[in-house]
């Protein structure tokens, strides 16, 4: 009986036991420390166990353990936290930052991620908050004065017009200098494929507009060698890594929906100050017919004109015929002969009964004002998150559209997009992306255009190129611009109607994109993991140009149909071994495979003359042209990379990279480049103050990045091409004029990095500081070559250019109060000098655009990176202009010279925020100092008697210089043998109208320095607190709204006074290296926008 009684008892015990020990639910909420907000996201697991959740979007958790348990709270960027469960059913957790950590965890090279304070070179991240709601569509020009080191020139103000970006400077002649993308893992296709012709003055896009900048999560600035060498050749202008939300793995565990939506205006951001006191004609005398504004005086400027010089010189009475104040109609009148027999038949209701023109009022009219519309962008897009424990889907859906301010500009961007990721019962880790993107953009012809008035280029001209210098009289929104007989351009000259090519002579693009990528991932050992990815990304693109017949230019009428398709197949296969040696020292070792494959095609058909304006497709031409065109290319890379680690504060990393080209003759298609860094965290070794410095890193690197040719430049192929005249079809066969080379050998560039990361008085002051010092060399350049050859050029490899420069992420936290008010301050400053050290054979490389004579770029040995190049007048040795002692005017040097350069001296970039209880001002402003500029459009406004400056004309003026002759350039020599001094007068319209001197004049008078200061951008949100939506809605998560502003103010303090030119605007197509010129491109415009974010 007391065996069962005792056995009884160790039973009841046990018991007892098994229920002290038995797991219970424990369920809490983690908030921030800094805000009280909820953290989603925060790993909470038992402490020496595999068993973990995960906080919800309301920062709410649930896990069983029991009274002997310890939860342990962690998350990214915070201090983790220990809490033994005891008797507790709810813990909740308040997770403060962690001031040890410098940042998150950033994307690198062939995606590896790694912690930035262990990296040995610069990089910059950017999140996609940065970037969106900030009324603008474009996501290069959303990253503008963000990032040191980063240059961003946009295009033009035309809706989708391209933007050129660079990192640390320029690294080719002729090829391409702007970085390596990488959206999601796969390189993504920026290019322009800028075929068309300079005359066609069109506006291109760059492909990475197809990215939805509302769909970014994150922008990674890789900018030396060092950080981008992994990623092959075309890393070597440095890598922009993308990462989207689709293929993102941040999202909130549950179902969370997420919309947003803005609305923006747009308006042409500045107008030149126009004289209104003179009008249309030359030498103080009315004249319909002239292009430019040195006639007589308006009617209402007569008396005052007239007063100031102290006698009648100008009457109200333009024509004795018509009443006082009023001129006849221009377009019909005989004083006017271009349109007086054309146009008559045309507006009967414009005629008089003797024949003449309908009197019109002589008066300045609001033509440029009165041209441009309101554009408007409205963005709308949903995004839809699903997160489990092992599992992650995004899927999302936008739409952009962008109506420019000019009349029948616009694009339109929509976006699918479908993402997610999900941890396997075996451990295997699947993810994968893909995306869908359709952008079509129509345009006039607004790209840049020369301001040329007759021939050639003259009746190219872009719609700028007219508009501008339009006589201020000339009503051009009243008067007919279109002939109701034929549907005919109608102007007052031989030139074709703004409005007449905005409505007709029209460039539409259409583009389908899809690119996406699958990875699998997979822990072999807990030392070794295994993963490979691939993606696809390709788009098909349908241009059409086309110009109406009945204008000036191609009178006939043409089309134009393109169909481009690029696509590219990319993989990457990596092994990573990491190993602890002891408890402070540690390896990682990564092995990788690189295989990808690009092509391109090309096909086009042109078609003149147009059979019928009705019908404006290349079938409807009398002649049509065709040509296609198409390349492959493939590389294949090997690589690795060793980390060596001690004490986490001591890092060395070295990496190898062999690639295998096939654009390079098989004797120099495989080629290898190292990279070597190091960075030391000095404040985890040495004992330094904590309340001064809280964080130091110093770091070096050194690397070399090889890069191939393009595709078919080592073989010389011929030229086919065929020609269909009345359904006949010509073939030809042609040599091309460029002769290849069949020992072509890889370009490389080298480069040394040092650098400093330094945080100070509890992170109230941050400093990454970066000099760099890089140089690229056996450049591939295009030579010329004598015309025995039977060549024009061939490709070789002789050039050598030298970037150098600093960089600077300043951050300052000035306001940081205990009631939330915060003030956070970051400045970019960025300097560089890009030098020519060897241009090749003949030692300069001179590109200049049809129709532009001596004006263009210039590589020279020894100095900057593409000079502007020009004519310029003679000098004696004094430097004073040598003066025409028959005109007047200064004589034209025998040779063009180097007139400006258009490189800036430095950049800075200064972001304001302001926090507040949900509140948050954002102000960012930037300046560029110096840069040369070629203004086309100042030339043309002073050739034109337009500008408010031009309005002192009544006295006589001299051009200061000595006497010179012209055949000898030599100066004229007085009785005393000295020079003698220019006393020869002229009127205003002769020193601005004649070819010695202004727009007719030599090209350096037209250069002038881009100094600006920029109001990029503004934005106020605000974020409805949580606590007040939960309590007073059950539909929100979260709801933020917001008013934002883009280029809302410059100021050019060197330009030509009272032309209020934007010096940023980009006239070449933004992949080339043809910069500082202001061709008469689309104007910038100014956005005001509403947005509104909403959660669900």
């Amino acid at each position: 009986m007391r065996k069962i009684l005792f056995l009884s008892f160790l039973l009841i015990c046990a018991g007892c036991v098994t229920v002290v020990a038995q797991d219970r639910k424990i369920t809490g909420k983690v908030t921030s420390a800094e805000d009280g907000s909820a953290l989603p996201g925060v790993s909470v697991v038992v402490k020496g166990t595999s068993k973990g959740v995960n906080t919800d979007g309301n920062g709410s958790y649930s896990i069983d353990a029991s009274n002997s348990s310890t939860l342990v709270f962690s998350f990214v960027g915070t201090v983790s936290q220990e809490i033994a469960v005891g008797n507790r059913t709810q813990i909740n957790v308040t997770l403060a930052a962690d001031t040890k950590q410098l940042s998150e965890v950033v994307v690198t090279a062939v995606g590896i991620q790694r912690d930035k304070k262990a990296l040995a070179f610069a990089v910059s991240n950017v999140k996609g908050t940065d970037l969106q709601q900030r009324s603008e569509p474009d996501p290069l020009r959303a990253l503008s004065g963000k990032v040191p080191g980063v240059n961003i020139t946009a295009g033009n103000g035309a809706p989708g017009a391209g933007t050129r970006i660079t990192i640390r400077g320029n690294n080719s002649f002729t090829g391409n200098n702007q970085p390596l993308f990488v959206v999601d893992g796969i390189p993504f296709d920026n290019g322009v494929n800028s075929t068309q012709g300079y005359n066609q003055n069109t506006v291109t896009s760059n492909r990475a507009y197809d990215i939805d900048p509302n769909n970014i999560e994150s922008m990674t600035v890789l900018k030396g060698a060092a950080a981008s060498a992994l990623y092959g050749s075309r890393a070597a202008n440095g890598v922009i890594v993308i990462t989207t939300k689709a293929g993102s793995k941040s999202a909130r565990k549950g179902l969370e929906v997420t919309y947003n939506s803005s609305y923006s205006v747009e308006k042409i951001s500045s107008l030149p100050e126009y004289q209104d006191s003179y009008s249309q004609g030359s030498n103080q005398t009315y004249n319909g017919g002239f292009i430019g504004n040195w006639g007589t005086a308006m009617p209402d400027a007569v008396d005052r004109i007239n007063a100031g010089l102290g006698f009648e010189r100008y009457s109200k009475i333009i024509d004795p015929d018509y009443p006082a104040g009023t001129i006849p109609h221009p377009l019909v009148d005989a004083t006017v002969p271009y349109g007086a027999a054309r146009y008559k038949t045309a507006f009967p209701e414009l005629l008089q009964a003797n024949g003449r023109g309908i009197a019109v009022p002589l008066k300045a009219y609001d033509i440029v004002g009165g041209f441009f519309r309101t554009g408007k962008v409205l963005e709308n897009g949903i995004q839809i998150n699903s997160t489990g424990d092992k599992t992650s889907i995004n899927a999302s859906m936008s739409r952009t559209k962008n109506d420019g301010i000019v009349p029948n500009s616009s694009t339109e961007r929509t976006t699918l997009s479908f993402g997610g990721n999900a941890t396997l019962v075996n451990g295997l880790n699947v993810s994968g992306s893909v995306a869908y993107t359709r952008t079509n953009q129509t345009s006039p012809q607004s790209g840049a255009g020369y301001y040329a008035d007759y021939g050639g280029l003259a009746s190219a001209g872009s719609i700028y190129s007219r508009l501008f210098y339009l006589p201020r009289n000339y009503d051009l929104n009243g008067y007919p611009f279109e002939n109701p007989v034929d549907g005919s351009n109608v102007f007052y000259r031989a030139l074709d109607n703004p409005l007449w090519t905005a409505k007709y002579n029209l460039y539409t693009s259409s583009v389908n994109r899809v690119y996406g990528n699958m990875a699998l991932s997979y822990d072999v050992t807990p030392w070794l993991n295994l993963t490979a990815r691939g993606g696809l990304n390709t788009y098909s693109e349908i241009r059409r140009n086309q110009v109406r017949p009945g204008g000036t230019f191609q009178p006939l009428g043409s089309v134009l149909r393109q169909d481009l398709t690029n696509s590219e197949v990319d993989f990457t296969f990596l092994a990573t071994a990491q190993h602890d040696f002891t408890e402070k020292f540690n390896a990682k070792l990564l092995v990788g495979f690189n295989p990808n494959e690009r092509s391109y095609s090309e096909s086009g058909v042109s078609g003149s003359p147009v059979i019928d304006p009705n019908v404006m497709t290349t079938a409807a031409t009398l002649t049509q042209t065709a040509y296609e065109y198409s390349r492959k290319r493939r590389l294949y890379g090997v690589f690795s990379e060793l980390t060596l680690g001690y004490g986490n504060y001591a890092f060395i990393t070295a990496s190898v990279r062999q690639d295998h080209s096939s654009t390079l003759p098989a004797a120099n298609n495989s080629y290898l480049y190292p990279a070597i860094s190091g960075s030391l965290i000095f404040t985890d070794l040495l004992a330094l103050p904590k309340n001064i410095i809280n964080f130091g890193k110093l770091r070096a690197n050194y690397a070399k990045v090889g890069k191939d040719a393009d595709p078919y430049q080592v073989n010389t192929a011929y030229n086919l091409s065929r020609t269909f005249y009345n359904a006949t079809a010509i073939s030809t066969a042609s040599l091309p004029s460029q002769l290849n080379n069949a020992t072509l050998r890889p370009e490389f560039t080298s480069e040394v990095e040092l650098g400093a990361e330094l945080q100070f008085l509890n992170n109230r002051i941050g400093v990454d500081l970066a000099h760099f010092s890089r140089v690229s060399t056996d450049l591939i350049v295009t030579r010329q070559l004598p015309n025995t050859t039977g060549f024009n050029t061939e490709i070789t490899n002789a050039g050598k250019i030298s970037n150098k420069g600093w960089e600077l992420g300043l951050t300052l936290v000035p306001v940081k109060l205990r009631n939330g008010f915060t003030w956070t301050s970051f400045v970019a400053y960025t300097r560089i000098r890009s030098k020519v050290e060897d241009a090749g054979p003949g030692g300069e490389i001179f590109i200049g655009g049809t129709g532009l004579s001596s004006l263009g770029t210039i590589f020279r040995n020894g100095l900057p990176y593409g000079q502007i190049y020009g004519s310029v007048n003679a000098r004696d040795e004094n430097g004073n202009l040598l003066i025409n002692p028959n005109t007047g005017l200064p004589i034209r040097a025998a040779s063009a010279s180097i007139i400006g350069d258009p490189n800036t001296k430095y950049t800075l970039g200064w972001t304001n925020t302001v926090s507040f209880k949900g509140f948050n001002l954002n102000i960012l402003l930037d300046y560029k100092a110096g840069g040369s500029l070629f203004s086309s459009t100042a030339a043309s406004l002073l050739l034109r008697g337009q500008l408010k400056t031009s309005e002192d004309r009544e006295g006589m003026r001299v051009i200061p210089g000595v006497l010179g002759d012209p055949a000898t350039y030599k100066p004229l020599l007085g009785d005393d043998g000295k020079p003698i001094k220019n006393t020869i007068a002229m009127s205003a319209f002769q020193y601005h109208f004649t070819d010695g001197y202004g727009a007719y004049g030599a090209d350096e008078v037209n250069i002038y320095d881009a100094t600006v200061i920029r109001l990029r951008e503004i934005s106020l949100g605000y974020e409805v607190p949580k606590t007040f939506l939960k309590k007073y809605t059950k539909v929100f998560g979260g709801l933020r709204l917001s008013a934002s502003g883009r280029n809302l103010w410059f100021y050019a303090p060197n330009m030509l006074p009272g032309l209020n030119f934007d010096p940023e605007i980009l006239s070449n197509f933004s992949d080339s290296n043809i910069q500082g010129f202001d061709l008469g491109a689309s104007p910038s415009t100014r956005r005001f926008g509403l947005n509104i974010t909403a959660t669900f």
